[in-house]
């Protein structure tokens, strides 16, 4: 029993120098993307590079030793032509697939075949072998491609939720990290399985809150964005604000070492916040709840000033047209706020509108013009603007209207027994003088004076003119005598 004691002692010591503990990255960590290029160390800033695993071990090593953490990375859903194990992958029956259209020296795996697993576990051997302290194992988003929904027996979401916790517990039993590439829609059930996450482009596809919960857990969520900050800049602040991804900027598609690690205060103002997992996906309700209030307001406002057929405020429209429907009794004014109308119910007997006109020129004396869309309103027959036009069927000008309430009775005899129309419409002829008179109403008899001596002559000598060929016409259709002075007046 006294050398029990002594070798469990030795037994834990050898374990506790053998083990490592196992790299997982803190939310904000730098980082950069360098695939198919070298690492320029004495340039290199991040804190964090990803590399493709063939890189030999003394690159690796030379990043070690500047402090700079490597993440070797290869595909396990798919088959890259360059690799040295193409030839054992291609043995495995119905393991190769199509081509991946996007990256033709690619074709997909169907990973659900068991002779694959063998072939991953000797790649992250490899990456162990070199030291990487952490793997990525990309083209897990095959049950999402067209051309793979086509097979006879697709890769299914619940496939690849199983082949990625795989892919963790089986990184996990050789003791390094493993991060999980795009697929963000099944974040949450494999969170548990990965040390960190990588994707690509989630600003431009309005996803990167998806890994809030992630995020929130310490584990760091290294992003990256092709095609410039400027084209980008927009979809980026909406995105990363209190989110804490650790974004950096391609200049194009191709991930050579050059990049911009992405500021939000920086590039967004001091609204960006540096919160992490707390980010809320751009355009929905609650993210735009408060500003959707305060603009529905504003512009309900400005809505019914301007124009009251449109208004925003649909229970204001309601309560504004019922008034207008049932005001008999008591005299209120329906609309408050317009410039385009101006309604008025009256009570009492309706007042007979002596200069109720319509017309689109108006003449000098008139200070303050009718508009057409002027109406007043009483309780027995509002009297409009577009009545007075209908009154007379055909008008005596062709954009002037008058309408003469005091000698109503003659107009309607001469028109309903048609005997001046004809040559009444026709004025395309009459003169200038003529056309004054008809719609000289409202002259001034200080106006009427100043009217030369000329024009005085030659409306006499019209007037003497159309009086012999209204009379004879009277007096072959008319049974009463209508005088000169009665139809001018």
């Amino acid at each position: 029993m006294k050398f029990i004691y002594p070798a469990l002692a030795l037994v834990s010591l050898i374990f506790a120098n053998g083990a490592k503990a196992r790299w997982q990255p803190a939310p904000k960590t730098t980082w950069n993307y360098v695939l198919g290029h070298d690492v320029d160390i004495a340039h290199e800033t991040a804190k964090v590079v990803d590399i493709d695993v063939r890189k030999s071990v003394e690159k690796i090593q030379n990043l070690h030793k500047a402090g700079i953490k490597v993440i070797c990375y290869f595909s396990g859903g798919t088959l890259e032509d360059f690799r040295d194990d193409i030839n054992e992958y291609m043995k495995v029956k119905g393991l190769v697939k199509e081509v991946y259209d996007d990256w033709p020296d690619e074709r997909w795996l169907d990973f659900r075949v068991e002779g694959l697993k063998p072939l991953i576990k000797n790649r992250m051997k490899i990456a162990v072998s070199k030291n990487c302290d952490g793997i990525e194992v990309d083209n897990l988003d095959a049950y999402q491609m067209e051309i793979v929904k086509k097979w006879k027996n697709p890769i299914t979401r619940d496939d690849t939720i199983k082949f990625a916790k795989w892919l963790g517990s089986t990184a996990h039993s050789l003791g390094i990290s493993i991060g999980l590439k795009n697929v963000s829609g099944i974040i949450d059930e494999v969170a548990d399985y990965f040390d960190f996450a990588v994707n690509e482009s989630c600003a431009k596809h309005n996803e990167c809150y998806r890994y809030n919960n992630f995020l929130k857990s310490g584990k760091a969520v290294f992003g990256v964005t092709y095609h410039g900050l400027d084209k980008n800049r927009k979809a980026l602040c909406e995105n990363l604000s209190g989110l804490g991804m650790s974004m950096i900027v391609k200049a194009g598609s191709s991930l050579v070492p050059e990049s911009i690690i992405f500021n939000g205060k920086k590039e967004c103002g001091n609204s960006f916040s540096d919160a992490v997992g707390a980010a809320v996906k751009p355009g929905s309700k609650s993210s735009n709840n408060k500003t959707t209030k305060k603009t529905t307001k504003k512009t309900t406002q400005k809505t019914t000033k301007k124009n009251t057929k449109k208004t925003i405020n649909e229970k204001t429209t309601a309560k504004k047209t019922t008034s207008k429907k049932t005001t008999t009794k008591k005299t209120t004014v329906v609309i408050k706020k317009t410039s385009s109308r101006k309604v008025t119910t009256i009570a009492n007997k309706p007042k007979t509108t002596k200069k109720l006109t319509t017309t689109k020129k108006v003449t000098k004396s008139t200070k303050k013009p009718a508009t057409s869309k002027k109406v007043t309103k009483s309780t027995k027959k509002p009297v409009t603007s577009k009545k007075v036009t209908k009154s007379t069927k055909k008008p005596v000008t062709s954009k002037k209207v008058t309408a003469i309430p005091n000698k109503s009775k003659t107009t309607k005899k001469l028109t309903s027994k048609k005997l001046t129309s004809k040559k009444l419409t026709t004025t395309k002829k009459v003169t200038k003088s003529t056309k004054k008179q008809a719609t000289s109403k409202k002259l001034s008899k200080t106006t009427k004076k100043q009217i030369s001596k000329k024009q005085s002559v030659k409306k006499q000598n019209t007037k003497k003119q159309n009086t012999k060929k209204i009379t004879s016409t009277l007096a072959k259709k008319a049974p009463k005598k209508i005088s000169f002075n009665d139809f001018y007046a």
